[in-house]
């Protein structure tokens, strides 16, 4: 949310707002002040995202077409669209509807993604895009103050806060393969939990 410089009020777009790190980002986004439109598919994930504050939601499996939903919905485009999905098209699509002069932020690590940008439009609509990989080793006690201790910090005064929870279900580790075809099919609205003993 931070290195998407969007400002309380502004539209967020949240691409994979229902999955695990997504729904984190929803309400960390309503704590900044940030108006949030979640990206994903699915009644449970449509729920659970407004649950958590998402003022609007659109269905990228249902929608005619997402990237003009969008727009519509946010007045011309967001102001960031962060994306956390697990796929690459969320990563083209996300350039094509954030507004002009708005941050797009690749959070996400979908296998072999290319993310194009139509540098004429790039430069013209001064979009910015960028990376943003929360753990990184540390080469020196700067790292630390610059941004990683800071930054949980202020991360977990938003849970201590109860600004921030984690929605999870709890399945046994014998449910692990299909766990994994439900994660594969990206129709886990939140987090699993493995427990070890069934």
């Amino acid at each position: 949310m931070k290195e998407s410089g969007a400002r309380p009020g502004q539209w967020v777009a949240l691409p994979g707002a229902g999955g695990g790190l997504g729904h984190l980002s929803v309400q960390y986004a309503n704590a900044m002040g940030l108006r949030v439109l979640a990206v994903d598919t699915g009644k449970e994930k449509e729920e659970l995202c407004k649950k958590l504050g998402a003022e609007a939601f659109v269905d990228f499996k249902t929608s005619k077409d997402v990237i003009t939903e969008v727009k519509e919905i946010t007045d011309g485009g967001p102001h960031a669209v962060i994306v956390m999905a697990a796929s690459a098209k969320p990563y083209e699509d996300a350039l094509k509807m954030v507004r002009t002069k708005g941050t797009v932020v690749a959070v996400g690590l979908p296998a072999k993604a290319i993310m194009g940008a139509d540098v004429f439009d790039t430069v013209t609509r001064s979009l910015t895009i960028k990376g943003s990989y929360v753990y990184a080793p540390l080469k020196n006690e700067f790292d630390l103050i610059r941004g990683n201790r800071a930054d949980t910090a202020e991360a977990l005064d938003f849970l201590a806060r109860g600004k921030v929870k984690v929605f999870y279900k709890t399945r046994g580790l014998s449910e692990l393969p299909q766990v994994y075809e439900e994660m594969e099919k990206g129709t886990i609205a939140g987090r699993i939990v493995l427990d070890t003993s069934k």
